[in-house]
């Protein structure tokens, strides 16, 4: 045994690497909301128009790590976008 510390332990942090993201509490993921198909690709506005319909009346832009709003709206849904403008993410909510 040593009196140093662990070394596994040493580089491991508590907060999420950069890039990572946080399922919002309540939102479904997209296989469930719709627009898996834009995963992956850059953003655009002509985007949001196919994303609305009557079960999703607003879509929300997103990016990681940006304050947002907790409440759970069923009409909605939310595009996480990384810094890079791509969509990482469609979750309902």
């Amino acid at each position: 045994m040593t009196d140093g510390p662990d070394q596994q332990a040493q580089g491991r942090s508590r907060l999420a690497p950069p890039g990572a993201h946080r399922r919002l509490a309540g939102a479904a993921p997209a296989t469930s909301c719709g627009g898996a198909d834009l995963v992956g690709k850059k953003w655009s506005e002509e985007m949001r128009a196919p994303l609305l319909s009557d079960r999703h009346r607003e879509v929300r832009l997103l990016r990681v790590g940006q304050p947002r709003t907790m409440d759970l709206r069923e009409d909605r849904l939310n595009v996480i976008l990384d810094s890079a403008g791509q969509v990482i993410e469609i979750t309902c909510g």
